[in-house]
């Protein structure tokens, strides 16, 4: 009886042991990657075109909010650049450019492979996906809040200014300007940094899946599949929600305040969607992974 519970005590503490030891090895691996990866200057220039591609709709916004004489929520040009029509097109081309080096196979690769089960190697791709993004979706916002500095405030307080130009439906101020931000009901259910968050987290996890179709895409059919796939969902969310109908726009999906409306805000429906695929790209990423042949991917 007391072998038994000895025997069944070491069991469990040594599964413990070696989940840990997996984790830090996945762990380890997503951090060389990070690493090797921003040595790479196609993904520094995937981070430069991060940060400066928003600039044409952030000087837009900044020279409407100088006309109006009233100072904005330093939090304000973020949601109000993200939610204009086009933006998501263009804000996203950085993204593709870090990640088109999808499956990502270096020198270290067949070294870690050799140490570790290609699950685990897998497991570390999707990681480092999603530390990628969370890195990118920062390098786009921050400008924005730095930008925003000399005429802002702190605060939760919709601003004046974003406040009229929730109400520009002739598009007046829009059209002088070329900014809009028709969301009033986001604006009526969300604070600032409520809306700030919520179009970081949708703005993070639509990069998340457009990297995850990219990645998986590439891995199993190999050669440029991925890219082509991935930017052709991505554009077609364009024409989809051109012709009225956002439910198989995934772009669309990237802007909260689409989800808002006199019932209130609806911020679960994207954000399942976007996690629910991206889950389902990766179980299917992981099932397939043992037919994987990574000497061709190399050779490619």
């Amino acid at each position: 009886m007391a072998w038994d519970l000895y025997m069944g005590t070491y069991r469990r503490l040594y599964k413990d042991r070696g989940s840990m030891k997996k984790l830090r090895s996945v762990l380890h691996m997503t951090k060389s990657l990070l690493l090797y990866e921003w040595n790479d200057k196609r993904v520094i220039m995937g981070f430069l075109a991060g940060m400066t591609v928003p600039v044409f709709w952030l000087k837009n916004f900044l020279d409407y909010a100088a006309g109006t004489g009233e100072p904005v929520n330093i939090l304000e040009a973020f949601p109000v650049v993200e939610h204009e029509y086009k933006s998501v097109m263009f804000l996203v081309l950085g993204w593709f450019l870090i990640v088109s080096d999808a499956p990502f196979i270096n020198g270290n690769t067949y070294y870690s492979l050799y140490r570790t089960r290609k699950r685990s190697w897998n497991l570390a791709m999707v990681l480092y996906i999603l530390a990628q993004a969370a890195f990118y979706t920062a390098a786009v916002a921050i400008p924005m809040i730095l930008a925003s500095l000399p005429c802002g405030f702190a605060g939760k307080m919709w601003s004046n200014p974003v406040y009229m130009l929730s109400r520009d439906y002739d598009m007046r101020k829009g059209g002088e300007y070329g900014i809009s931000f028709l969301r009033q009901n986001m604006m009526r259910e969300m604070n600032v940094p409520q809306a700030f968050a919520a179009t970081a987290l949708c703005f993070f996890l639509y990069l998340v899946l457009m990297g995850i179709i990219l990645y998986t895409c590439n891995l199993l059919l190999g050669g440029i599949w991925g890219i082509v796939i991935s930017f052709i969902v991505h554009i077609s969310g364009y024409g989809l929600a051109f012709s009225g109908d956002i439910r198989f726009a995934l772009m669309e999906y990237a802007r909260p305040g689409n989800f808002a409306d006199s019932g209130g805000m609806h911020l679960v429906q994207p954000v399942a969607v976007m996690a629910g695929l991206a889950a389902v790209l990766v179980v299917v990423g992981d099932r397939f992974m043992d037919k994987v042949d990574f000497k061709g991917d190399a050779q490619e």
